[in-house]
């Protein structure tokens, strides 16, 4: 079971808590956490390219899913110990092969 004291609400701390987990080592930053809000980043880097040399799809539902759950963390209401994705729908219109992503 997750220790609810690792989690906090800041973006600093978040951001340490995940470094050396997956959104650490997919690059994850987070930029803003608020009430109500989450904004994260991801520089673009070939380890995320698929072998086809396009962004791999499932970069883009972990940076948004890490977004999603970095801020219920931040806005867990009083003795709240933890949540899970209940769904997550994509649709893909072109993808990214440089710079940065970003989920709000």
């Amino acid at each position: 079971m997750p220790d609810p004291e690792r989690f906090t609400t800041t973006a600093d701390a978040l951001s340490r808590a995940g470094a050396e987990m997956f959104p650490g080592y997919m690059g994850f930053e987070v930029v803003e956490l608020a009430e109500g809000r989450s904004l994260m980043r991801c520089e673009i880097q070939p380890h995320h390219l698929a072998p086809n040399g396009y962004l791999h799809a499932g970069v883009v539902v972990a940076l948004a899913d890490t977004a999603a759950g970095y801020g219920c963390v931040a806005n867990f209401p009083d003795g709240a110990t933890g949540f899970t994705t209940v769904e997550l729908k994509t649709n893909f219109f072109g993808t990214m092969l440089e710079g940065a992503m970003v989920a709000e």
